[in-house]
Order: C-alpha cells, then structure tokens, then sequence
C-alpha cells in the first residue's frame, strides 16, 4: 500500500458512519463541520454536505436517497451487488483560488455488507489502525497514535468519564514523496441502533505543540541523493466525517458515506493538484479492503 495509501485509511477507518437527528444534536463536531464548515483560508471555507441518508427514512426512501445521489451513474442492483468489486462513486471538488491555501473536497459512496456493529467498534478500528502502520520503520514512515490519559492531561484536555470520546488521534505521513505531514485530530462519534458518526477536525491547540504539532515540511533530495526537510509551516484546515447507515434492502448492506475537506499550500505542489489523479486508486483499494474486512467479521 502507497503511502497516501495509508493516510487516507487512517483518516478514513478511525472515524466511521451515520445517525438521526438526535444524534447529529449530540455531536458538536459533525454540526460544525456541515453548519459552518472547514475554514481553509480567511477568505475560503467549505462547508461539508448533509448526510444522504438520514434515521426516519424507510426502504423505499433510502432506495430514492441513493438513486437520486446516483443520477443514474449505477442502477440500484449494480451498486448494492454484494461484492468486493461492486462499483463506488467517488467526487472530488477544488477551491477556487490560484495561489495561497487552496481547498479540497472528497466524497466517497458505497455499500458494503457485514456487521454494521462490529464496523463501528473500538476494537475493530484499533486494529485497522495497527494493521495500517504495521512494521514501517522507515524515516518517511507512517506514524498514528491514540493520545493517552496522560498526555491529554498535559495539555488540559479530558475525555468524557462516559466513553473514550472525544479522542485525539495524531498522524504523521508522506504525500507523494514531497511532504511531511503531522496532524492531531480531534474525533467524536455518536451512534444510534442503525448507524453510526464519527466526526473529526484538525484541533488548532496542536499547532505548536512539541510532541504532536499541526505542521509540515516540503522534502527535497540533494546532490547526494540524501532526503532533506524543509522548515517547519504550520498546518490548517482539515474536516471530515463518515457515516454508515443499516439498510433495510438489501439485507445485511450497509451505505457507507464519507466527507473530507482539506487544505493544500501551494508549497506543496507548486499548485498541481497531483493527488486528484492518486484518489480514484486509493479509493478502490480502501473500498476493497474494507469490504473484505466486514465480510471477515460477519463470518467468525
């Protein structure tokens, strides 16, 4: 698996899935991030669509939801096909601006089958989270950490004495062999019978932190041929949320959706949007992968 690869699963399987209006007024986060949105620059923002499906809709209105999103790019039997290799439906939107920040936005579509609990458990992104970084000991490796008790206590944060949320989960990643991430995130879930959310934001409180900064530095290779790091620039502007809702038809068929809006300095690629071209790849590897997982869960 690329190294892009590994980023987006990590910010795609720590933050899983769907849930009603009770549960939307619950999650602070995932209102911010659809109300107000993702504040790329001062002068852009993006706003993250509402979820497709929503708790009170019935067979028939999740079937019109998905056809109408659709607009005939699948048919209903195509999409819901229980499959590894059934179809997905990926849009990926740019911002507007020339120079500067410019902002991106991901929005990924498609059913899978399985345990819809089990997909949605701590236990089960935990370990898609060690899988993902598993023995990658290289200087350009991917690094991932739950933030403990402890080091949030440091930092005058504190968990919910109910539950594990929030949490703040920090990244560190290569893009395209030309930038070195580091994001902590904070990530909140709420979940009802038949679905479940988890929202996520970059917590600008990391933004000088010494252990886990919100930054980035570009890579450049010398004459020779060793890996150098720029300086330091801080890092602003990422959002996302993913939902999985139970479908009542097909039986066993979850509809997964997720949302992501980000910032890309120019520093990056000079303003080449060179990850569009990756995403349609990462998506079906993710896609595929998780597929299998679900299915695996469901069978043991």
């Amino acid at each position: 698996m690329s190294l892009l690869s590994r980023w987006v699963l990590l910010l795609l399987l720590f933050r899983l899935i769907a849930c009603g209006e009770l549960c939307y007024a619950a999650n602070e986060l995932f209102l911010e991030l659809v109300e107000r949105g993702v504040e790329i620059s001062p002068l852009e923002t993006i706003q993250l669509p509402s979820p497709v499906l929503t708790e009170e809709l019935d067979e028939t209105g999740q079937r019109q939801a998905i056809e109408l999103l659709l607009a005939d790019r699948y048919d209903w039997e195509t999409f819901t096909r229980k499959s590894v290799v059934s179809p997905f439906l990926l849009k990926i939107a740019d911002g507007q601006r020339d120079v500067g920040q410019i902002g991106r936005q991901v929005d990924l579509y498609f059913v899978s089958f399985g345990s819809l609990d089990k997909l949605s458990s701590n236990d089960f992104l935990q370990e898609q989270l060690n899988l993902a970084v598993a023995n990658d000991q290289r200087p350009d490796g991917d690094r991932v950490k739950v933030l403990s008790g402890e080091e949030l206590a440091k930092r005058r944060l504190v968990n919910s004495q109910t539950s594990d949320d929030p949490r703040w989960v920090a990244v560190e990643t290569t893009l395209l062999g030309k930038v070195r991430l580091r994001v902590t995130t904070q990530n909140l879930k709420s979940a009802t019978a038949d679905s479940v959310l988890i929202a996520s934001a970059i917590d600008p409180r990391f933004e000088e932190d010494p252990e886990y900064s919100n930054s980035w530095q570009s890579i450049s290779i010398n004459d020779a041929g060793q890996r150098q790091l720029g300086s330091s620039q801080a890092y602003v502007g990422l959002g996302s949320y993913i939902q999985a809702t139970r479908l009542v038809e097909p039986v066993g068929a979850v509809f997964v959706e997720y949302h992501v809006a980000y910032a890309e300095p120019e520093g990056w690629f000079g303003g080449a949007n060179l990850l569009r071209s990756k995403l349609p790849i990462v998506a079906q590897d993710l896609v595929r992968k998780l597929r299998r997982r679900m299915s695996e869960q469901s069978s043991r």
